[in-house]
């Protein structure tokens, strides 16, 4: 396990204050300065330049803060599956994740599971609106979904961390788009039916979807098709019944007979995994925090 005092080094790294360091780890600012002038010794170089006024990293110095930080956070969790193993711990997560984001996310949960063994992870998939109510009732211990999900919550009342980003796109057959000018999306919302995947109620209603549509670009299509799942969805595409609005991590949305046309969306492009803040199950704040 790395020595305690080199985080002596990381919050001067971070703060550039010895005064600030030693308040922070309850030392004596000579303690600080000891331990700094030892390490700078024991590597040869210089890490800070300091004067009367101010303290900086030296190149060196960023090199290795960067070095150590990723050093601390292997010994932390090293250290939290030696207790695990010692405990004969085995932990347990629900997770739940929305219509678009499996293919995303098999890496990560895949790296999760080889790294702790220990930990038992149920997936379940659902719609944006139940993701957001069983993640409420406790049901689900940890959602990955679109962040318009969040909107359900105060913010005070969530934990949630960037995993991807997803742009949107408008979607059809190339004969359809061919009866309107080149890129023009607004132009073909306007004109033919939107297939949605909307549900009643919740972050990906419909009534969201028109407030965003009008918001972002001025239109509300005037004919709406509903579908429950994005096969559905690109079907109905292919079979020229209308356009769709999809993120990229689609597959079926990128076929060659079918025109793709970027939409600016703001947020929507992000893709969040969510916990409550008052869940206090030590698996899901390890996912949570899993690189």
């Amino acid at each position: 396990m790395l020595n305690k005092k080199i985080e002596y080094f990381v919050t001067l790294a971070e703060c550039l204050s010895f005064t600030q360091a030693a308040a922070v780890h309850s030392v004596s600012q000579t303690a600080i300065s000891q331990y700094i002038a030892s390490l700078e010794g024991k590597l040869q170089v210089r890490l800070f330049n300091r004067n009367a006024h101010s303290v900086s990293l030296t190149d060196a110095g960023q090199f290795f803060y960067e070095r150590v930080n990723f050093m601390l956070r292997y010994d932390k969790d090293t250290k939290k599956r030696l207790i695990a193993i010692a405990e004969q711990y085995r932990g347990h997560v629900k997770v739940g994740i929305g219509m678009y984001e499996s293919r995303h996310t098999e890496d990560f949960f895949s790296r999760f599971l080889i790294a702790h063994p220990e930990i038992k992870v149920d997936i379940f998939q659902y719609p944006y609106g139940a993701l957001t109510e069983k993640l409420k009732s406790g049901e689900l211990d940890v959602i990955l979904a679109n962040v318009l999900c969040e909107h359900a919550f105060a913010k005070e009342d969530i934990l949630s961390r960037p995993m991807f980003e997803a742009y949107n796109y408008l979607v059809a057959d190339r004969a359809i788009a061919a009866k309107y000018p080149q890129g023009d999306a607004v132009s073909m919302l306007r004109g033919e039916c939107l297939i949605t995947n909307c549900e009643d109620t919740g972050p990906n209603s419909m009534d969201m979807l028109r407030q965003m549509l009008l918001r972002e670009f001025g239109v509300v299509p005037e004919r709406f098709a509903q579908t429950n799942s994005t096969n559905a969805q690109m079907l109905m595409v292919r079979a020229r019944h209308g356009v769709a609005i999809v993120p990229d991590i689609v597959p079926e949305a990128q076929e060659s007979n079918l025109v793709r046309i970027k939409m600016n969306m703001g947020d929507m492009t992000r893709y969040d995994m969510v916990r409550l803040a008052g869940n206090n199950n030590p698996s899901a704040q390890m996912l949570m925090e899993f690189e």
